[in-house]
């Protein structure tokens, strides 16, 4: 709903002010959007990907060639601009889609599952230029389902079968776990009186969310 891609049933929502109802076309562009599934065109090379989405997103002709040559060097696809995107590995097709996403510099980004079925080393880079992105002033939107990830972000807001069962820091979320279980097993890895760890918090709010139910 928030890309404009299914219209909402009900209430209001707005991306940089503007009304995804009312101007959905308008607010689709302060937005990117990587999708978790590879939705790009396969048959298309990985320069011809962004050139399209350069000219769709609205960049003129006279600086399309200067913004796909940048976002190709910040994600190291120089060596791969010339071959197909369908015949690129996972974590090459995970950096064109991002690269796609940014090619327009949008102030808010969401990300679906941006790092599922990668590798530790794809995971690791990827987050360095979502942190990057944060630090320069985007709004960044994540989903995920490591909870590690979830502890790179500034907000966390916990889903349990299509809810949301607690928002807020990870600090404050990992502090609320531990007034419901304030004697969590103990570890090697951690002290007596150390908070518990994302995955933890988690299991420990939604057990406490069933029990809200019961």
């Amino acid at each position: 709903m928030m890309c404009g891609l299914a219209r909402p049933t009900s209430g209001t929502a707005r991306i940089m002010g503007i009304d995804i109802k009312k101007n959905p076309e308008k607010a689709r562009s302060n937005l990117g959007y990587m999708a978790q599934k590879f939705s790009l065109y396969g048959s298309l090379t990985v320069r011809e990907n962004l050139d399209f989405f350069a000219l769709a997103y609205g960049i003129s002709l006279l600086k399309k060639e200067e913004k796909v040559n940048e976002v190709i060097d910040v994600f190291g696809l120089r060596e791969y601009q010339n071959a197909k995107a369908e015949e690129l590995p996972l974590g090459l097709k995970q950096r064109l889609s991002m690269a796609a996403a940014l090619i327009h510099n949008p102030p808010v980004l969401f990300l679906d599952e941006p790092t599922s079925g990668v590798d530790v080393l794809t995971r690791r880079d990827f987050w360095n230029h979502i942190i990057s992105l944060s630090k320069k002033g985007v709004t960044i939107m994540v989903t995920t389902h490591f909870m590690d990830e979830a502890e790179y972000c500034d907000r966390i807001s916990l889903f349990y079968k299509g809810e949301t069962i607690a928002v807020g820091t990870p600090t404050e979320l990992k502090q609320k776990a531990a007034a419901f279980n304030p004697s969590p097993q103990p570890s090697p890895q951690r002290g007596e009186g150390v908070l518990p760890t994302m995955e933890e918090t988690f299991i420990t709010l939604i057990k406490e969310s069933e029990r809200g139910k019961s």
